[in-house]
């Protein structure tokens, strides 16, 4: 009566099923260990909101408090939307977003009591999932979002159940097999789905603010903030020998103009052609850059051709026409030993010999004093990296601050200071002097990975030098550093500076710690090449070098559908298999023969009926017609209850007797 009741009321006067105690607390630990990860990511007060309503309804599940009134929850939901705005002054994008979701949901919890809120909750869990991959899709976090998955299935299978008996070692055991069973088709979906222009996961607008890399602007202490970071900036592979430490300058951003506090870019002219004077072979390697959310593409010095995407200025830096808010894969090639701009244009060398005069003025005075000294350039650069070189200038990530006039202060009274510092103020002097100069960012160096073959380049080897022209001889790299700390440029900032910085090098850590390092950040840089860096033209390259016919979209689309149909034919062809009937014993297909011949008389052994019983049953009859079906039985009931395994001689004689027996018509 209540069920046919039931049926004829709307869907909304239908009674809900109430959640049991085990399902709510399933769903609370399943939405906490799905968004713990995101703690780091989330103002603390929303985290403090996530802990006081899931606190909240345990406590409720076990009838310590009671239900909050609707009333309140309503004022609770609009003061948790309201705050959300007042922290990101939105609410979309990524970071507000995330937060609102998580506000809303933590919410949700306080007036959720049926099975139908305990569903939505696990869902919105499993979307959690994909938020995680918005603020890193390292290998880290493709494990423990994999974990997260199990986990949330297990309570999906928790709160389907209803079965408090089955243990949660049984559901995770499940759980993880339906995840595993889903790899194969994830793998298929993942190598032969088109791939659009891009990957699925870039860098969002509120990501590009707290990226650590290198600014279009250099001042004291840009650099040396930068270099306390451990973060890899890019990865390399060399096709050929790798270069000396020494050689290894990764170009970036170059600035030509100074305002008396900062060196900052100016604006070139973008060239096609590549005008220089070579004496080396050409050095040929593949760059894996990691998101930055700006526009360079590092290069050594110096770069010699265009990748996909991208411009050439005429100082020689190589720019992304779009910010590299994703990670970029591209093979270069460069010279080492090289000279440009011996015809560089008198505009732009006028721009490049420029300083305020009214900003520095000891400097400003020694660099003239300098220019009047010597008549030959190279002379001046000389006398002043023999200046570092012997007057006690120190490289330290440690100098004194300064207000005003930093590089007359460096140079004259502290004589301490960083890259930047040494770079600049060795601009400023050679301008002085009236020769044309400019600063080049990027990084020097890197760490050789020996287990994937590969150069490890960090933030830590962030770095900046200077650039002079020389008539006849065009721009010449000077690094001003390698003149007062050779071991930076030799063997590495962790050298040059083993009491200031950690030790960012793998190589100095221990044997056995160091090579699991080494292969994990191996794997790491795999998992960039292959997922993260899979885009249509890896897919297109991967899927030709297979050489089995697959060419465009159409091919892909007729290959995925094929693949996704076999792998569920597999999927039901091995479940039928483990379920089919079990091939029944020898003597159980003889004595069914036997009740074969015997039912053609009429004589049916029923299911419950047992074999003794069957025997009496025949012996009571007044059949003539059957002879040794008592011998039959008895053989046949020692064979299967005996002690001992039948034997070949046991069976025979089984099937012997069974054939013997004749069926006579009356």
């Amino acid at each position: 009566m209540n069920s046919q009741a039931s049926q004829n009321l709307p869907i909304s006067a239908i009674p809900q099923e109430i959640t049991n105690r085990s399902s709510i607390f399933a769903v609370c630990f399943c939405f906490l260990f799905s968004i713990a990860p995101h703690f780091r990511n989330l103002p603390l007060w929303v985290s403090g909101i996530v802990i006081g309503a899931l606190g909240w309804r345990s406590l409720q599940n076990l009838n310590r408090v009671g239900t909050l009134p609707k009333w309140l929850l309503i004022a609770m939901v609009l003061i948790g939307g309201i705050s959300v705005f007042a922290e990101y002054w939105t609410i979309v994008g990524r970071d507000a977003g995330l937060a609102l979701l998580t506000v809303m949901t933590s919410l949700k919890f306080l007036e959720s009591r049926n099975h139908r809120d305990m569903l939505i909750l696990i869902f919105l869990c499993y979307f959690l999932i994909a938020t995680h991959f918005l603020f890193s899709q390292s290998i880290l976090t493709a494990i423990l979002m994999l974990v997260t998955l199990v986990v949330i299935t297990a309570t999906l299978i928790t709160l389907n159940q209803r079965d408090d008996s089955v243990s949660i070692g049984s559901r995770l055991k499940i759980s993880a097999r339906l995840v595993a069973m889903s790899i194969p088709l994830m793998l298929i979906l993942f190598i032969l789905v088109p791939r659009v222009p891009g990957p699925l996961w870039g860098l969002t607008n509120e990501q590009r603010g707290g990226i650590t890399g290198l600014s279009d602007t250099l001042s004291p202490g840009k650099i040396s903030n930068l270099i306390r970071s451990n973060e890899v900036a890019f990865r390399v592979d060399f096709r050929g020998e790798i270069p000396s430490q020494e050689k290894l300058y990764w170009r970036g951003p170059v600035m030509a103009l100074f305002n008396g506090d900062r060196w900052y870019q100016s604006r070139r002219p973008k060239i096609e052609r590549f005008l220089m004077k070579s004496f080396d072979d050409l050095t040929e390697y593949t760059v894996t850059l990691e998101p930055n959310g700006e526009h360079w593409l590092l290069a050594l010095d110096i770069p010699t051709q265009l990748v996909e995407g991208s411009i050439m200025t005429a100082d020689f830096q190589l720019t992304s026409k779009k910010e590299i808010n994703d990670l970029r894969r591209y093979t270069m090639k460069s010279r080492l030993s090289y000279q440009v701009g011996m015809s560089e244009s008198a505009d732009y060398l006028e721009q490049t010999i420029g300083f305020p005069e009214g900003r520095n003025p000891r400097t400003i005075a020694f660099g003239r004093e300098l220019g009047k000294l010597y008549d030959n350039p190279e002379d001046i650069v000389r006398h002043v990296l023999e200046m570092f070189r012997d007057q006690n200038y120190v490289y330290t990530l440690k100098p004194p601050v300064y207000r005003d006039d930093v590089i007359d202060r460096f140079l004259f009274d502290s004589k301490r200071g960083f890259c930047e510092i040494y770079a600049g103020s060795f601009a400023l002097l050679m301008r002085a002097a009236g020769i044309p100069s400019r600063i080049v960012a990027g990084y020097q160096g890197g760490e050789y990975n020996k287990l994937g073959n590969y150069l490890i380049v960090r933030q830590s080897d962030a770095h900046a030098w200077t650039e002079v022209w020389i008539e006849h001889k065009g721009w010449v790299r000077v690094d001003p550093t390698a003149a007062v700390s050779p071991s930076r440029i030799e063997q590495g900032l962790d050298e040059a500076l083993a009491d200031e910085i950690s030790n960012f090098r793998i190589q100095n850590r221990n044997p056995l710690f160091g090579n699991l390092l080494y292969s994990w950040d191996n794997l790491q840089h795999g998992w960039n090449d292959w997922v993260l860096n899979y885009d249509q033209h890896k897919q297109r390259n991967f899927l030709n070098n297979l050489d089995i016919g697959i060419e465009d979209w159409g091919d892909m689309v007729f290959a995925l559908i094929t693949m996704l149909l076999s792998v569920t034919g597999l999927y039901w062809l091995f479940s039928w298999y483990r379920e089919r009937p079990s091939k029944p014993e020898p003597y159980e297909i003889y004595f069914n023969r036997l009740l074969g011949k015997l039912k053609k008389l009429g004589l049916d052994k029923q299911p419950s009926e047992d074999t003794r019983a069957f025997l009496r049953r025949l012996e009571w009859s007044d059949s003539q017609q059957i002879t040794d079906v008592s011998k039959i039985i008895d053989l046949y009931n020692l064979i299967k209850y005996g002690p001992n395994n039948p034997d070949v001689q046991s069976l025979s004689n089984l099937r012997s007797l069974v054939k013997s027996i004749r069926i006579q018509a009356n």
